[in-house]
């Protein structure tokens, strides 16, 4: 049968092949999109954090007496902590710590224009030995001089002024121009800091990771205390076990009037990172399999219906003389076609959908091509699958048990 006549069944029978078009349009819409977006947000696993994890540990605490004074505890505090045989270097940590977001407002800009939009930023306030605990290997200019570190209370309106960033962050901010002696504008309040040097990327705080600037960080020589948080960063020797988790919280209760939240590597803050992600991508997954289940039954149903309501025009076929695999190939060609155009009316669908997602949701769900063809081959042959049964059985109508009415 020629297409054309298979083309004049379709509009004969429109209402039923429209309804296993849209079906099948969207199956993709929703499997291209949830693949997109589960590919986008599993494949963060892979991205390196250039960090030494199990290196790194975040100690994360709260004091809750006012009568404290913080700026004598923190010395306490970094004095007894690098007495512990297994810890090298230990900073005070103001803003982040290594992979988890302490402070959600870290922003940076180019100039005071407060029209200017903000790059999503990691920004590190350390003392002296906090570059080393980074580990950070300074690629342009140098590191910072003893005397531009400042350790002020929060109220004292004193900063630093002198301030290194990242590779990324240079280049997202001025391209190929050098980063030296450009000023950069931190925060809401845009405080200027003058970069004095630039290092090799490392995957820093939350929030920059989380906006997919995966690598735009911020190190400021000062530490600023007066709210209940009190925070460190510590470096471990290569190989320490976890019982240091144990032994830093053991150092830090010596002090009454606040408690040890929680002291972790930065491998499980990397992980905490992604756990919430990796379910929503993996909720996705449920929801293309459901998706998939559901057209798989509703083209099987619908194809069925079609071919009980055609049982006569498929034995008259027969009674001129088509064969089985003739009956077959027309149905199965009809179905194809169908398959094909809610194909492209799905794809369609599916990457207006996915720009809505990104644009406005913060979906890290890109469209891939490779993917992309791959969903629309999936459903294609999903749906020839589905449409084989009913019209395997229809091409066996017998001519004379339909056409003797």
């Amino acid at each position: 049968m020629s297409l054309k006549h298979i083309l004049k069944i379709i509009v004969k029978h429109r209402n039923i092949s429209l309804m296993i078009l849209i079906q099948i349009a969207i199956a993709v819409t929703i499997v291209g999109n949830a693949s997109f977006i589960s590919y986008g947000t599993l494949k963060n696993w892979l991205i390196p954090s250039h960090l030494d994890e199990y290196e790194i540990l975040n100690v994360y605490t709260k004091v809750f007496d006012n009568q404290v004074d913080k700026s004598a505890l923190i010395q306490r505090d970094l004095s007894n902590l690098s007495a512990l045989p297994e810890v090298t270097q230990v900073t005070y940590a103001s803003n982040e710590l290594v992979l988890a977001t302490v402070s959600g407002s870290n922003q940076v800009y180019k100039t005071t224009d407060q029209e200017e939009a903000g790059i999503e930023n990691a920004q590190f306030d350390i003392t002296s030995e906090g570059v080393a605990t980074l580990g950070l290997t300074i690629t342009q200019g140098r590191d910072f001089y003893p005397n531009e570190f400042v350790f002020a209370g929060s109220d004292q309106g004193r900063f630093a002024s002198v301030a290194l960033i990242s590779e990324a962050l240079a280049k997202s901010l001025f391209g190929e121009q050098s980063a030296l002696g450009q000023t950069v504008y931190l925060q809401r309040a845009r405080l200027p800091y003058r970069v004095v040097g630039v290092y090799a990327n490392k995957m820093l705080g939350e929030s920059a990771v989380y906006e997919q600037h995966w690598y735009h960080s911020t190190i400021v020589p000062q530490a600023q205390f007066g709210s209940t948080d009190v925070n460190y960063l510590l470096r471990v020797k290569k190989g320490t076990s976890e019982a240091i988790l144990k032994d830093v919280e053991d150092a830090l209760y010596q002090q009454g009037g606040r408690i040890v939240e929680r002291v972790e590597f930065a491998a499980r803050a990397k992980k905490r990172l992604w756990d919430g992600r990796s379910t929503f991508a993996f909720i996705m997954i449920g929801i293309s399999v459901i998706a998939v289940a559901v057209t798989t039954f509703g083209i099987i149903g619908l194809v069925s219906f079609s071919v009980s309501i055609r049982k006569k025009d498929i034995g008259i076929l027969r009674a001129l003389g088509a064969s089985q695999s003739t009956v077959l190939k027309t149905l199965l060609i009809e179905n194809a076609l169908l398959a094909m155009a809610g194909i492209l009316l799905g794809s369609f669908a599916a990457l207006w959908l996915n720009n809505y997602f990104v644009t406005h949701l913060r979906a890290q769900g890109l469209v891939e091509p490779w993917l992309a063809v791959m969903v629309a081959i999936s459903v294609w042959l999903l749906s020839a699958v589905a449409v084989y049964i009913p019209v395997r059985k229809a091409a066996k109508i017998a001519p004379a048990r339909v056409t003797k009415t």
